[in-house]
């Protein structure tokens, strides 16, 4: 996924190349994404049901799979908060406030034959950011695992 920032002055068309007056951000869908969610939503399951749990502190926790050929890590938001914190709405505003990107708190790496060959990032409500994705033989063998 990629954004693409806007500049003033410019008008709304529709067709490829909509542009919106003002400054806004766009979401490009490339043709990676379909097998990319695909290749995620396969290895999500094989990682959580055969993984082991590598860490669980501060605000992470990590679960591997690790096998001959391939490494799957999948990271998750993890923080207790304290009792005074869970009840406050002002301090959960304010750390809201303090992120100037979108929060995308999971995450999924993928090394094959040691070579790192696909890494998302991705949110609940289905924002998900490609950080990395190479095509190749291994996507059919993922796939199948």
């Amino acid at each position: 996924m990629g954004c693409l920032g806007v500049g003033p002055g410019m008008i709304s068309r529709p067709d490829d190349t909509t542009l919106m007056e003002g400054r806004m951000t766009l979401r490009l869908v490339s043709s990676s994404d379909g097998p990319v969610l695909a290749l995620r939503d396969q290895l999500l399951a094989l990682v959580r049901e055969r993984g082991t749990l590598e860490v669980q502190s501060g605000t992470v926790r990590l679960v591997a799979l690790r096998t001959e050929a391939w490494t799957i890590e999948h990271w998750t938001p993890f923080n207790v908060l304290g009792p005074g914190e869970a009840s406050s709405p002002g301090y959960r505003h304010a750390l809201e406030r303090q992120h100037t990107r979108l929060d995308l708190p999971y995450g999924l790496d993928v090394w094959h034959a040691g070579t790192r060959v696909l890494s998302i990032l991705w949110a609940d409500d289905g924002a998900f950011e490609v950080i990395q994705f190479a095509r190749g033989l291994w996507e059919a063998e993922a796939l199948t695992l």
